[in-house]
């Protein structure tokens, strides 16, 4: 493992800002969150990730599409928001698409004169996994499917796939999209940012293990105080990561996933989403309320890390080989992504 942390200036430098976007994000798999934010034939979600404008829909033979959200004519875009609608219509010029991505009129053009298949919406590569939604950018699989099929041996027997969804937070956070990594990628920090938590969680057992772009933290939970479904036969929470910002929480009867967006060098947007088992609205509301304790916990940390990054007082710490080997590994991650493009 790498003894020494990235230096200051990666958490507040415009241009290491940039080149992430360029070598990192561009090139990364996306959680887009669950299928069931189109349900019926017709649905569409407009979305915008790493300043790419893209859209979701169900098609009116049922499949899932994403394209880029931008009329092939003169580039306007196309839907805002979410809705349902048997076409697509952009509201410059008039060209429609089906929901498939076909152009369907090309208003202003004789049809005989114009190729509608050259100027279908573009499409973007997507993976669905337990009614999750991915999709990437580029053309290179990269390890996503490896990763979840290790994650699924993992954590069998779960399956995610018959999870309700019940609610979105999001919150803006005034640090840097690493700051937010580094913090959730070690439980070092627990027993003083979190103490609640480390009331639910069996902290002697809190284990972290590294794979290829990935890790997992996990632990045992203490039944009598913990907010989560009881199970005799599962009483584990897992805390996974897929760089560069896809993170899994799962405990007892529930699924909670979180992706960092980066806004810029130092804000990033934080993206909840809980997804429950068959368990009552009081553990319902008691995952969730318990989720925002330590969630404004963590913003409050995350907070005072990104002000004393500027401080001319630090450039760059030290990690412990015990208790920071997944902070240590993602930052390696980065090192190598900027470093080698």
């Amino acid at each position: 493992m790498n003894h020494n942390t990235l230096s200051s200036n990666w958490y507040q430098d415009k241009e290491i800002f940039e080149l992430e976007k360029k070598y990192i994000f561009s090139k990364s798999w996306h959680l887009l969150g669950s299928i069931n934010q189109v349900p019926n034939k017709g649905d569409y979600v407009a979305k915008t990730i790493n300043d790419q404008p893209i859209i979701l829909t169900r098609a009116t033979n049922n499949t899932l599409n994403t394209f880029y959200n931008v009329c092939q004519h003169r580039g306007c875009i196309l839907l805002e928001h979410q809705g349902n609608s048997k076409q697509i219509k952009c509201g410059y010029h008039g060209w429609t698409y089906e929901l498939s991505g076909d152009l369907r009129t090309a208003r202003g053009f004789d049809k005989e004169l114009i190729d509608y298949k050259k100027y279908q919406l573009k499409p973007i590569k997507h993976y669905i996994w337990m009614d999750q939604i991915f999709i990437k950018f580029d053309d290179d699989d990269n390890n996503l499917k490896k990763i979840l099929k290790k994650i699924e041996k993992i954590i069998e027997p779960l399956n995610f796939s018959e999870y309700k969804y019940r609610k979105r937070d999001t919150y803006k956070i005034k640090c840097n999209w690493k700051v937010y990594m580094d913090n959730y990628l070690e439980g070092f920090h627990i027993p003083l940012v979190h103490p609640k938590l480390n009331t639910v969680i069996n902290y002697k057992s809190y284990k972290t293990q590294t794979f290829d772009d990935f890790s997992m933290q996990w632990c045992f939970l203490n039944p009598d105080s913990s907010p989560y479904k009881n199970s005799k036969d599962n009483n584990k929470a897992f805390y996974f990561t897929i760089y560069p910002n896809i993170l899994f929480n799962i405990a007892p009867g529930r699924l909670q996933t979180n992706t960092i967006e980066p806004i810029d060098e130092q804000n990033c947007n934080v993206i909840f989403d809980y997804y429950f088992e068959d368990v009552s609205e009081k553990k319902i509301r008691e995952d969730i309320l318990f989720s925002e304790e330590v969630q404004n916990e963590d913003i409050y940390i995350c907070e005072k890390v990104q002000r004393g990054l500027k401080s001319d007082g630090f450039n760059q710490g030290i990690f412990s080989e015990k208790y920071e080997i997944g902070v240590s590994h993602f930052q390696s991650y980065i090192r190598d992504k900027i470093n080698n493009g």
